[in-house]
């Protein structure tokens, strides 16, 4: 969801580019993008978007950024991509003992992609779910997970800049 995030000059998407994705999936800029594709991206990024909108329908996020959201096409986005890869555990030996682990037919990227909608079914419907939360602070499009019962923000970054603006409030009013 938070590949798309916001500084003082605006709105950013990490996920703009075929390589961006291969960056983001692998975390290295030098991996070999072939098998990464245009449509792998076009499918995180309607991903994506379903993501955000089920998480300003949890959270009723009043930012604008979370003001054209439609629930039912979220759910559809989700449910489809994790379809995509069906997934099966086997046993592997390593060091003389059994391990598991999962395999799959599709290509890295649906993996990935039905790896990450899985989670989100796993986050939007399991007990964390009363956990999530919109970030509000200025110019911040952010969810995050409020971990600690006093945590506010998704950053000590963002809780910084709502306490400078407050700060500001203040100084101006009282000058």
């Amino acid at each position: 969801m938070n590949t798309v995030w916001a500084d003082r000059s605006g709105v950013h998407d990490d996920l703009t580019t075929v390589e961006d994705l291969t960056t983001w999936l692998t975390g290295d800029s030098a991996t070999d993008v072939a098998t990464t594709t245009a449509a792998d991206l076009a499918a995180f990024r309607t991903l994506r978007q379903a993501l955000r909108d089920l998480a300003a329908t949890l959270t009723e996020d009043t930012r604008a950024i979370a003001a054209d959201r439609d629930r039912d096409r979220a759910v559809e986005a989700v449910n489809a991509a994790v379809r995509q890869a069906v997934v099966w555990p086997q046993l592997d030996v390593e060091d003389g003992e059994l391990r598991r682990r999962t395999t799959a037919d599709a290509p890295p990227a649906t993996r990935a992609l039905a790896a990450t909608a899985a989670e989100a079914v796993d986050l939007f419907t399991g007990p964390d779910r009363v956990l999530l939360r919109a970030c509000y602070a200025p110019g911040c499009v952010l969810y995050f997970v409020k971990d600690h019962p006093r945590r506010e923000w998704c950053s000590p970054a963002c809780g910084n800049r709502v306490r400078a603006a407050r700060h500001y409030r203040r100084s101006r009013t009282d000058g």
